[in-house]
């Protein structure tokens, strides 16, 4: 139980760290875009062109891949990954759907949250596919 809520924890973290550190990194390389950012950051006002909000999309989606694989490597149980994609999936849902659909473009608000779920769950299939299987003994 403490493992799987353990998992969770992570998942969530590296989720929202993973976003921003990829976004940091972008915003390194394409001075544009810090502008943008900076402006959504202090005033709240998304002003970012379509491919720099696609650029945000992808970082969601890779986050949220991280944050299923964490979690799929430390629970080593689906259940937990599909606890971690729920909460990701309702949190997104409620805030892109209900609270922000005005401050957003609709294509952006439904591509953050119809990946959400998707994305966490081919993480966590990923962190345990990866893990490494016991050898089969050879009769002969």
């Amino acid at each position: 139980m403490v493992r799987s809520v353990l998992g969770v924890v992570v998942g969530i973290v590296l989720w929202a760290v993973g976003f921003y550190v990829l976004a940091i990194v972008l915003a390194q390389l394409w001075p544009d875009y810090a502008i943008h950012g900076r402006q959504w950051m202090k005033e709240g006002v998304f002003a970012f062109t379509p491919p720099m909000a696609c650029c945000n999309l992808a970082f969601w989606v890779l986050a949220e891949i991280g944050a299923g694989w964490a979690a799929g490597k430390i629970v080593r149980r689906r259940e937990a990954v599909w606890v971690l994609a729920g909460l990701l999936g309702i949190y997104l849902a409620a805030l892109h759907l209900l609270f922000y659909w005005t401050r957003f473009p609709w294509w952006y608000n439904l591509g953050v949250v119809v990946s959400a779920v998707p994305a966490v769950l081919f993480g966590g299939k990923l962190g345990n596919s990866l893990r490494a299987r016991p050898a089969i003994a050879s009769a002969g």
